[in-house]
């Protein structure tokens, strides 16, 4: 264990932690909304990655331009999920459930049959890297922080200035007030379900260029996420981000210091700790 090597885990902890953000938001916000637990999610952000390769492979087009256009189709895709198979059981717990765990099923085997097994990569975001702090980082990394980044202040500007979004937050905060407003919770539960489905579309693609494109790499950022949610707050988009940093830099520091077994365990502990004392979590809207 050396000064570079633990520095280096910092890096790809710190970009790691705004992968879990992206996908973290996205549920935050289908939960908060229309309070169905969407276990599908984890597969939007593995199709965005995919569509990019598409895009990339057989189109041959720019990779940031095929990361939009992802987000818009994986964001289109979720609209039509939420619209044909969760629109009916807003506010239940069990239906979704079961749907969405068969939406995942039916996904990944989708992308078995049509991709096959075995792993598939997308073209770098950033080739080289550069100096910081006397150490190098890889620049792939930096460019997921600032893409990362750069969509998550525009989502955060958007529910705070947008009256759209600021339907939607008052929507997480008290749905029934919401509803008593005139706000159209339908309405306000597609439009989340298109934003978070693009937001794990990005994720996805930007994951699938630093790392390696799998039908089953959505698993692991979906648990992430759910985790995020519970330690930074329903509701709370600066609860998520500093709750994403802190378990991005937890998965990519815990290894190398504490060793595998405390690694897997340790974002647990931290969460228990959290709710004994924060049950809404850190930054979360009580109920």
């Amino acid at each position: 264990m050396t000064p570079q090597l633990i520095w280096q885990s910092f890096v790809n902890g710190f970009a790691l932690g705004w992968l879990y953000i992206l996908m973290a938001l996205g549920l935050s916000l289908i939960f908060g909304i229309t309070r169905i637990m969407q276990f599908a999610h984890g597969e939007l952000y593995m199709l965005g990655g995919y569509v990019v390769y598409l895009l990339t492979a057989s189109l041959h087009l720019n990779l940031f331009l095929s990361i939009i256009l992802a987000m818009v189709v994986v964001g289109a895709f979720g609209l039509l999920l939420y619209i044909g198979l969760f629109r009916r059981y807003t506010g239940q717990m069990v239906n979704p459930i079961i749907i969405s765990v068969g939406l995942t099923l039916i996904l990944q085997s989708a992308v078995v049959v049509t991709f096959g097994i075995t792993q598939r990569s997308l073209p770098r975001l950033a080739e080289g890297g550069l100096s910081l702090f006397g150490s190098p980082v890889p620049k792939d990394r930096l460019v997921v922080v600032a893409v990362a980044l750069a969509l998550v202040v525009a989502l955060y500007a958007a529910l705070k200035k947008h009256r759209y979004g600021q339907a939607m937050v008052a929507s997480v905060q008290s749905p029934e007030g919401a509803q008593l407003q005139g706000i159209n919770l339908k309405l306000m539960g597609g439009l989340s379900m298109f934003t978070a489905s693009a937001l794990a579309a990005a994720g996805g693609a930007l994951a699938g260029s630093v790392f390696q494109l799998t039908p089953y790499m959505g698993v692991q950022p979906l648990v992430k996420g759910l985790v995020i949610i519970v330690l930074g707050g329903l509701g709370s988009v600066p609860g998520v981000v500093v709750g994403g940093i802190f378990l991005g830099l937890l998965d990519g520091l815990a290894p190398v210091v504490l060793g595998a077994g405390w690694a897997s365990i340790l974002p647990l502990l931290v969460v228990m700790a959290v709710l004994l004392v924060r049950p809404t979590g850190l930054w979360g809207y009580g109920r």
